[in-house]
């Protein structure tokens, strides 16, 4: 790897932010100890974005992990009465989910309408209806609900991307129901991601009865995406690696929890900051032998790593979130900054930028 890149002072500046917010997850945020003075750094005590070094326990995981954990999911003791009531409905959830297919469904229809994602209060709960979907038995009872329910909000685009769904000449081929949809994406859901899930399924048992092995979180993804392909569908590429990834969690027996993943555009962001790429070789390599740089030096896995330095950008360039709510409209942005080794970062709210015309807070 040494003769392929060379890593640089970015890199060794994301292994101190991955340790700070490895401490915050496991003191804070899991723990239930304060933020405030956890780990010396302003950002990370003050925004609850950056408290998290495994993807299971980020805030747009929420909703599946009290589905999966009921009362047992490591958040419990953070919500309020009323919150842990509804928890405590999903403890026989594996009773009344009795196989492998509604999980895949639900974890599918979450990554699809968003994640629920808001960085406000309720991130990974925003616009959810998962808790009703959850009252019902099969997939097939999730898809009509979906359908009849068409006037309901259920997606949610801050922070994450919402697929580019079905344009309407392929609606008509589509719409095996013939019901009438008012939306693409509800029309998807309704009608093509059950059969989706079922052939994911096979997919991946093929691989473990004829190949004796688990299946990959990529080679999913590339199943998911020429699945929709083959009908005309734009591959969804950024909700089905999200959706592979989840089922290395909760599967890790049928996929590889330690495999290779694609990388979003913010890991890319700061993949491209980490090093220096010796000799000439495709891009994508050059991702791959970052992460492993990575995972060496952390012990974390690739589907982990990705979301971490999705948060180091973040976090390099002082990111404070700025929504409709003011969640951290008290934060004052001359005085909280991270503890970054990079002084002279060029993106984002820098101190070096106070005083200058790159200055908009």
């Amino acid at each position: 790897m040494e003769d392929k890149i060379r890593l640089n002072e970015y890199y060794y500046d994301f292994l101190e932010y991955y340790k700070k917010a490895k401490h915050v997850q496991g003191h804070s945020n899991l723990g239930g100890n304060p933020y405030i003075g956890s780990c010396g750094d302003d950002l990370i005590e003050n925004v609850t974005i950056y408290d998290t070094v495994e993807r299971r326990h980020a805030g747009f995981q929420n909703m599946l992990q009290d589905l999966w954990f009921g009362s047992n999911a490591p958040k419990y003791y953070k919500w309020t009465e009323e919150h842990k009531q509804r928890n405590q409905s999903y403890d026989r959830q594996h009773e009344h989910w009795s196989g492998s297919r509604q999980w895949l469904w639900i974890c599918m229809f979450h990554r699809i309408t968003g994640s629920g994602a808001s960085f406000e209060e309720d991130h990974g709960y925003r616009n959810t209806v998962i808790p009703e979907l959850a009252k019902l038995k099969t997939c097939e009872e999730m898809a009509e609900w979906v359908k009849h329910n068409d006037d309901m909000p259920m997606f949610t685009s801050i922070g994450n991307q919402i697929p580019m769904f079905p344009s309407k000449h392929l609606w008509e081929s589509l719409n095996k129901s013939g019901f009438e949809y008012k939306t693409p994406g509800k029309l998807w859901i309704s009608e093509c991601m059950t059969d989706l899930v079922d052939d994911t399924w096979k997919f991946i048992f093929k691989i473990r009865d004829l190949e004796n092995r688990k299946a990959n979180i990529r080679e999913i993804v590339d199943f998911m995406c020429e699945w929709n392909r083959e009908r005309g569908i734009k591959r969804f590429h950024f909700q089905f690696t999200a959706t592979a990834a989840d089922i290395a969690d909760y599967y890790p027996d049928l996929v590889d929890p330690l495999s290779h993943m694609y990388y979003g555009k913010n890991a890319k962001e700061s993949m491209d900051l980490f090093a220096e790429k010796l000799g000439r070789y495709k891009k994508d390599l050059y991702y791959d032998y970052v992460m492993e740089a990575a995972v060496r030096d952390t012990g974390g896995a690739p589907r982990d790593l990705e979301d971490v330095m999705c948060d180091y950008i973040r976090w390099v360039e002082n990111y404070i979130p700025d929504s409709k709510k003011k969640t951290y409209e008290h934060l004052d942005r001359t005085s909280i900054w991270n503890t970054s080794a990079i002084a002279n970062h060029p993106k984002g709210r820098q101190r070096w930028m106070i005083g200058t015309n790159k200055w908009e807070w």
